[in-house]
């Protein structure tokens, strides 16, 4: 009995451990601006403002300010589905303002990330290593997977080594895997990003902090953002920004002075 109960509970602990996976993976960029109030710019040119929550599949702006629309009715957020997230152009947040402790955490944050210290070199590595090794990992998962179905009562279960094969898989695609090596060799330098705007070919310039399969994510970046200066006074003129790579790509990495 013990034989049948043992692998059906192994395989009950780890579909519970990958459904919460699922439902609390965020892109790697995203989380950094998770929370903290932005500034999403969408292909169409429309501006859309709030507190910046990150999902799975799906993005949320909560509204500290909520007004009341011509209808009367109070929206307290804006929720931006996969195909509208598609259509994102940049999310740029605004640092501190300049003065505040707040502000001066950010500047201490941007020198850590120009000069990571050996844990954080050494951490990278590691899921590096893991990501090159992923399919040797898959592959191991199924074999043990597969010996478990010969030698326990787990193999007169049907489907239980198709369930399992699949809970492995999300356990893994759960741990990033946008390995460039370009992208690494740039991390914590300075760099340039092109983006073509309006048939034009814009450069944006500064320092990568990480990258996606989806998104970049740039710190302390020069910018104007084309904005009413009556609904947003005292912007800064430089921000942290995520681009997606669909449509922005890194082109080159600045000489130090």
């Amino acid at each position: 009995m013990l034989e049948f109960w043992l692998p059906m509970a192994l395989l009950f602990l780890a579909a519970t451990i990958t459904a919460i996976a699922s439902r609390r993976k965020r892109d790697r960029c995203l989380k950094y601006f998770h929370g903290d109030p932005v500034l999403i710019l969408m292909q169409t040119g429309k501006w859309l403002w709030g507190h910046f929550i990150a999902y799975p599949n799906t993005m949320e702006l909560v509204f500290e300010h909520p007004e009341k629309d011509e209808t009367g009715v109070k929206k307290s957020s804006y929720v931006l589905y996969t195909p509208e997230v598609d259509g994102i152009k940049k999310i740029i947040q605004p640092p501190p303002k300049t003065g505040t402790k707040a502000h001066d955490r950010w500047q201490k944050e941007i020198k850590r990330i120009a000069n990571p210290s050996i844990f954080r070199r050494f951490r990278r590595w590691v899921w590096n290593m893991f990501n090159t090794l992923r399919d040797a990992v898959s592959q191991s998962l199924t074999m043990v997977i597969g010996s478990m179905k010969k030698t326990t009562q787990m193999g007169k279960v049907s489907g239980a080594d198709k369930r399992a094969g699949e809970i492995g898989n999300t356990l893994l695609e759960t741990v990033p895997n946008a390995y460039e090596p370009v992208l690494e060799k740039y991390l914590s330098k300075q760099v340039v990003v092109e983006m073509l705007e309006d048939g034009n070919v814009i450069e944006f310039a500064g320092l990568l902090q990480e990258y996606s399969g989806k998104y970049l994510l740039l710190r302390n970046v020069h910018y104007s953002p084309d904005l009413d200066e009556t609904a947003h006074p005292d912007l800064p003129d430089r921000f942290d920004i995520i681009f997606p790579r669909a449509k922005a790509l890194v082109r080159h990495c600045v000489a130090p002075l």
